[in-house]
């Protein structure tokens, strides 16, 4: 079965869909058959694949209860083994009573454990809201991943999802891997930038990934012409940082115990 890897942050503009779309086209080009799944009501990565939002609309939780194939529902994309989802409406669950979550709440999980069995990695963009569908996805995925970029308050959103993540491990999902923090958006002779870096090495330095993402003029092109930055501009220093993400992740054998192949 497929690893589930969750990419989420409860701040906003942390680079959530951004790491979603490149780190699922580098595990694609790596040879692993891969399905992004888009939990943002938004639907922010159609836009960023290129995909009309009109071909997105789907009611997987009615076809699961009705017993339908889940791949009536996936969408290909132009990158070879890159399939796509929009999952736009999650079954409700209040994260601010996280130990009160009913049967119904695990609906995602049992969706995507059955669909995982068609891949070998699923990578889930999900919503920064502060509750509604985090705790969904994170029920459902074998490991985390943490993108944050600097700014006034994101030492204290890493905080808060650290907290949100130990409450669904303790409640839900016990197996639950953190994959690591990683430094987006990242000036390396910037003062904020540093500043982050230091203080989140210095209360969590076994989390944070070796690898930036660094700012790039070209990640926003790319987006706006619907084409991943690995496609778009593959020798942007942005995107040669996903390629040297997916290895430091690949690296790890307790999150992807699929080898990698040629």
């Amino acid at each position: 079965m497929g690893k589930i890897i969750a990419i989420t942050n409860r701040r906003g503009h942390a680079g959530k869909t951004t790491t979603s779309i490149n780190l699922a086209v580098t595990f694609a080009n790596s040879g692993r058959k891969t399905l992004l799944v888009d939990l943002d009501a938004a639907g922010s990565c159609a836009k960023g694949l290129g995909i009309n939002k009109r071909d997105t609309v789907n009611d997987v939780f009615r076809d699961f209860k009705n017993k339908l194939p889940f791949r009536r529902s996936v969408l290909k994309t132009s990158i070879s083994r890159l399939e796509y989802i929009h999952i736009k409406k999650l079954p409700y669950l209040d994260e601010l009573r996280i130990g009160e979550v009913s049967p119904n709440e695990q609906i995602l999980r049992s969706i995507l454990r059955h669909g995982a069995m068609n891949y070998d990695n699923l990578v889930l963009d999900c919503p920064p809201h502060l509750t509604g569908n985090i705790n969904a996805a994170l029920i459902a995925a074998d490991s985390v991943l943490i993108p944050v970029a600097p700014g006034k308050f994101s030492s204290a959103a890493v905080r808060k999802i650290l907290s949100q993540i130990n409450d669904v491990r303790e409640n839900y999902n016990p197996e639950l891997k953190i994959a690591g923090i990683l430094l987006t958006n990242y000036e390396f002779n910037n003062g904020d930038s540093f500043t982050l870096k230091k203080e989140l090495f210095k209360e969590y330095p076994k989390l944070i990934f070796n690898t930036s993402i660094p700012k790039s003029a070209f990640v926003q092109k790319a987006f706006e012409i619907g084409t991943p930055l690995m496609v778009y501009k593959p020798e942007d220093r942005a995107a040669k940082a996903y390629v040297k993400l997916a290895d430091e992740l690949f690296e790890r054998k307790n999150l992807f115990s699929v080898k990698r192949k040629t």
